[in-house]
């Protein structure tokens, strides 16, 4: 019998559901918890080994019928200065043989076929409640619930962001996210699409756009603001407005006709954090944002996660080796196949070291 037959994931987004997919199908039985109800957020870009895990997991045909495809000859990610003058085409995308077309997905639509693929598959999902206690016992992991439930499992893994709760459980005194410097607002714009997909840079900020077919046209924003400050909505409002006003580009003032009283716009500060290795300890580990989040330029952020549990879908889990302590082979000397390697993660922090100090100049 295998070292880890059952396994709770605490957090139900694209790392925890991922996860709960990859250890189903080599027969783990999981039970997935997620606080929240409904998922929140706008739209996300999956391109290159991102694209790959999600055939992996066998969900990329799935996320295809319900995305917005990005051919080849797509401008997405192509430069453009404030009156519309094209700065850079951007990079090709990748055609390698068996490369995965890259994807812009609706985030709850695209959680929604990550849980279904996970249902299908054996793992429960259940909404409203969370781990409150995890309590290591010679024959797994004790965990009480805010519900007042009680589990025993073989393994626990923390999936639940950048202020992940499973996190201060296990590591108590460990780092906190920093803010890096840079706000995001995020708006998904109703109406048809509009010519000329890219990112424009202009004096308040930066901002990109591409059309999705749920019918509307998704806009990130990035915008420097050295000190963090918690913005109210009207606050993220008069600064998003002030951004679009300063473009002179077609496309941007097209967008910006699209821009009433009531639309709803996410503003939110770019947060990082890298955790010392370990990553684990004991029956329990943290996986994706809850160990090393990213900011979200161009959908970095979460393409740490599905790559890093899509290693799992292929490979099983050992035989029994160490009951008190599930490890795999082939992975980093902290937790197996779930962390990367040392080397990657030392290089990742010089360079957001970096970032947070150009970002304040």
């Amino acid at each position: 019998m295998a070292c880890v037959s059952k396994a709770l994931i605490i957090g139900g987004g694209i790392a925890g559901l991922s996860a709960a997919i990859a250890l189903s199908r080599v027969g783990v039985t999981c039970d997935v918890v997620e606080l929240t109800g409904s998922p929140l957020g706008a739209s996300l870009g999956v391109s290159g080994r991102a694209a790959e895990a999600l055939d992996e997991l066998g969900v990329y045909e799935r996320c295809y019928e319900t995305s917005r495809p990005f051919s080849p000859d797509s401008t997405v990610a192509s430069q453009h200065d404030a009156a519309g003058n094209l700065i850079s085409a951007g990079p090709q995308r990748p055609q390698w043989p068996g490369a995965k077309i890259g994807l812009g997905v609706y985030r709850p639509d695209f959680l929604q076929v990550l849980a279904d693929e996970a249902e299908r598959l054996g793992a429960s999902i259940r909404i409203g409640f969370t781990a409150k206690t995890i309590d290591e016992h010679a024959n797994g992991a004790k965990v009480a619930f805010t519900n007042g439930e009680e589990g025993l499992y073989d393994l626990v893994v923390g999936a639940d962001g950048i202020n992940s709760r499973t996190r201060d459980m296990l590591f108590p005194d460990a780092m906190k996210p920093e803010y890096t410097g840079q706000l995001s607002i995020r708006w998904m714009a109703p109406g048809p699409f509009v010519e000329g997909e890219g990112w424009y840079l202009g004096p308040v900020g930066r901002l990109g756009f591409y059309y999705i077919p749920q019918g509307e046209v998704y806009v990130p924003a990035v915008i420097a603001m050295p000190e963090l400050k918690r913005m109210t909505d009207e606050e993220v409002r008069e600064l998003f407005t002030r951004l679009l006003d300063s473009y002179t580009a077609g496309p941007v003032v097209e967008l910006r006709k699209r821009l009433t009283p009531d639309a709803k716009l996410i503003g939110r500060p770019f947060e990082w954090i890298l955790l010392p290795e370990p990553w684990h300890k004991g029956r329990a580990l943290l996986i994706g944002d809850a160990a090393h989040a990213t900011s979200a330029h161009m959908g970095q952020g979460w393409r740490w996660r599905t790559p890093r549990c899509s290693a799992n879908a292929s490979r099983p889990p050992p035989r029994c080796r160490r009951p008190s302590t599930p490890s795999w082979p082939g992975g980093s000397s902290a937790c197996g196949r779930w962390s990367r390697p040392a080397s990657a993660c030392r290089g990742w922090n010089r360079r957001m070291r970096h970032r947070r100090k150009t970002s304040r100049c």
